[in-house]
């Protein structure tokens, strides 16, 4: 899969997100400059082999990545695997370290940080499955697995694995069952007992 076409994917989810024209996302929004910086990052430092080509990539994702970061205070590693469809909510003081996995349909929010414990032992990162919403300033870290359709709790700090449809609240944080489905649009629901049934999301929009 080419950077450039995952690119465009990211552009057409943002545009249909935000309802707004493609040159508008282009030029204007700053959560799909997040995204496509990441992407572009990704691709120059660890897919682009080589020699000279992927010394001047570099070169240009480290100028890009200068500008966006400053921008909009985020800090995602191009060493990060990132799934489809990432919607960046809100920026500032998000962190996504490297090696860290977060599959497709996911929702990251400001002060959200993805990463190792930084006490030097090497314990891992996270690995993050599908259609997970990190909410405003939860941490998740070390080496744990965040199961599809969990949510992580404002605030929050994770440091062990939350299974499938379940909620993590609290520092430290504790797991509940996800009994409810809540959207902007759809009234509250009984989380299905068959995971296949699962509603998917609804975007939000800022």
């Amino acid at each position: 899969m080419g950077v450039f076409a995952q690119i465009r994917r990211d552009l057409r989810f943002y545009r249909e997100l935000r309802k707004r024209s493609t040159l508008n996302i282009l030029l204007l929004d700053r959560f799909f400059q997040v995204c496509a910086n990441y992407r572009f990052g990704h691709w120059a430092c660890h897919q682009v082999k080589t020699p000279v080509l992927g010394t001047l990539v570099r070169m240009l994702y480290r100028c890009t990545n200068a500008l966006v970061s400053t921008r909009n205070g985020t800090d995602i590693r191009p060493g990060a695997i990132i799934g489809e469809r990432l919607e960046v909510h809100t920026t500032f003081g998000l962190v996504v370290d490297n090696n860290v996995v977060i599959g497709d349909d996911c929702i990251l929010n400001g002060g959200v940080v993805i990463g190792n414990k930084a006490n030097g032992r090497g314990e891992g990162v996270p690995r993050i499955g599908n259609n997970v919403t990190l909410c405003v300033g939860c941490k998740a870290v070390g080496d744990i697995s965040i199961g599809d359709h969990a949510i992580l709790g404002a605030n929050s700090v994770v440091s062990h694995d939350v299974p499938p449809y379940h909620i993590a609240i609290g520092i430290p944080a504790q797991n509940k069952p996800l009994r409810t489905v809540q959207s902007t649009t759809a009234k509250v629901q009984p989380a299905p007992a068959n995971p296949q049934a699962f509603p998917e999301r609804t975007p939000h929009q800022s």
